[in-house]
Formats: structure tokens, sequence, C-alpha cells
């Protein structure tokens, strides 16, 4: 992302400013700041954003920037639930692009945190623990809005994915050895805190590869959800006939192709279902076990069959297309 250095006109600090926007919040007093009406300064400049290498560590500035991240950290997940049901596969880069973009000025601070941060392993754990209880402090403020045990769950649970897909990505952009310190801190901090929400740090990239990875996405929901555990013998059944059987044809493909862009989504909306407990038992009873008895018959294309209509009815459900 190209930058410009400005001067905020509230505050008078400067900072760095993506190209192309019309306005941003200012990192340091958090007011917002129109683009379009701020001087650019000139590139001889110099700034904590480009320090030449060597030069020593701002302890005042890595504590400024700290106040702000922990002031800001609520403002970074807003409309967390928004980019969670948008997000799919051809939809994720503009999404993230977009995400990074509204919180250019957070990130920047927490990448200035971690630039001047002191050297010693404890005083840089203890920032790192601040970081992940202003995140956490955020979400648990809101989580003790909502009563219902099915709400929850369907909070606790967009959460858990927005700081999976969003937050914890957008920290590791920042790169080097600290930013990765940083994202497995806030998922630690995370998992004591929310209880069954063990989320991992993945970059960006990685996440746009388990796309393409071959992941039983509504079979590993139903067999979690039914304590058969991610490693049962149904699910590495299932996972073999879609690798071999599947994968051997071109239809087989193109069906695999279709089913890895909406069973993100699908298994989403179904967590969300105020039914969802009695859906994974239906869709067991109906399609998968089924799926199994016929793979273990070697009955692989009424397998197919099978599987292929329960996506379709999952579909029809949870995904249904709009009338103009």
């Amino acid at each position: 992302m190209e930058t410009v250095l400005i001067k905020c006109p509230h505050c008078k600090e400067q900072m760095q400013a993506p190209t192309g926007r019309e306005s941003i919040l200012c990192m340091f007093c958090g007011e917002k700041i129109d683009l379009r009406e701020t001087d650019v300064i000139q590139p001889d400049v110099e700034t904590d954003l480009k320090k030449p290498a060597g030069k020593a560590k701002d302890a005042g500035k890595c504590y400024e920037n700290l106040n702000f991240v922990l002031e800001h950290a609520g403002a970074a997940c807003r409309d967390y639930s928004a980019k969670v049901r948008a997000f799919r596969k051809d939809s994720y880069h503009e999404l993230f692009e977009r995400y990074k973009e509204e919180n250019y000025a957070f990130y920047t601070a927490i990448k200035l945190v971690l630039d001047n941060a002191p050297e010693d392993a404890e005083s840089f754990d203890g920032i790192c623990h601040q970081i992940a209880g202003g995140f956490i402090r955020a979400q648990e403020a809101e989580l003790e809005q909502v009563k219902k045990k099915n709400e929850k769950f369907t909070v606790q649970m967009d959460k858990n994915m927005f700081m999976a897909v969003y937050v914890l990505p957008s920290v590791k952009e920042i790169g080097g050895t600290r930013a990765d310190e940083l994202a497995e801190a806030i998922c630690k901090e995370w998992g004591k805190s929310f209880k069954d929400s063990n989320i991992i740090a993945s970059d960006y990239d990685s996440i746009v590869k388990g796309f393409k990875r071959k992941l039983c996405y509504v079979t590993t929901a139903v067999c979690q959800n039914l304590n058969k555990g991610e490693d049962c013998e149904e699910l590495r059944l299932i996972k073999e006939f879609r690798d071999g059987y599947l994968s051997a044809t071109k239809e087989g493909q193109a069906l695999i192709g279709e089913y890895y862009d909406i069973a993100p989504t699908l298994v989403k909306r179904i967590a969300k279902d105020a039914e969802a407990e009695a859906k994974y038992i239906w869709l067991w009873d109906h399609y998968l076990a089924p799926c199994v008895a016929f793979i273990r018959a070697g009955a692989q294309e009424e397998c197919k069959e099978t599987y292929c209509e329960m996506m379709e009815e999952l579909r029809k459900e949870y995904m249904p297309v709009r009338k103009k």
C-alpha cells in the first residue's frame, strides 16, 4: 500500500497515510482527518515510521501508541458480524484490504509499539498481554449483553472468526518476529478468556490457500458437534472418497470446487440456526451416515448422489436465491 507523510490538523503529530483514501483516524488523538484537505509533507522529513537502521528505541513513543491501541481496540472490531457474513472465497481479498485501510492508523500504532518496545522479554510480554486484553475487554462487554445461550454462541463464533480472518492477519502483516509473537499472545489470551474459542494466528496468504485446501467443512462441523472428533473414521472415509473417487474426474473436480466456494458460508449459517444441534443430527442420519455406508459397500456413485442432494438442500435452506 502506497503512503504519504502528513501532519494531523488536530494534534499536529506526523504520520503516514495511505494514498487513495478520503479520510483516516489519527493514530495519536483519534480525531478524523480529511485527507483531501490535508497537506502532504515532503518525503525528506525524517519520521519514526521510516527510522534509519540503528536508531535508538523511543520508549515514550512505544507507550504513547500503546495507549492509543488500547483505547481503539474495540473500534478495530466494529461491524464484525457483517464482515464475517460477507467472508467468502471471492470476496475475501477486497474485504481484507478494505478492513486494513479502515484501520490503518490502528495497525500503524501497533507497529510503532512493536518497533519501540523494550528489548527484554518480560516487558515485551507485558505489552502483548495488554494489547490482547484490549481486544478481549471490548468483546466481553458486548457478550455480557447477550442473554440467550444460542445467541451468545453465535456471537462468540462470529467474534472468533473475525479475529482469525481480519485482526490476526492484519497483525502478522506488520512483519517480523515481534508481530508473530503478538499474534500468538492474542490467541493464547483469547482462548483463556472465552470457552471453546481456540483461534489460530494465520496470515492472509495461508487463509487464501485454505480455500484451496481439501477441507471437509460440513462433514467436519457435523462430526464435531456429535462429539465424533476431527479424526473419526467417518470423516476419514469421506475425505478419502473426495480425494480419490471425486478428484479422478473433471465432473468430480468441478463439484469439489463448487463445494469449497459455498461450504464455509453454509457452516456459519447452520451454526447460527436456533435448532443447530437438531440440524446436525438430521444431517448425520439422513445424509452422512448413508454416505459412509455407501463408501464401505463400494457404492461410490450412490455416495456422490447422496452428498450432492445434501448440499443442494442446504443451499436452498441457507443460501436461497433472492428474486429480483
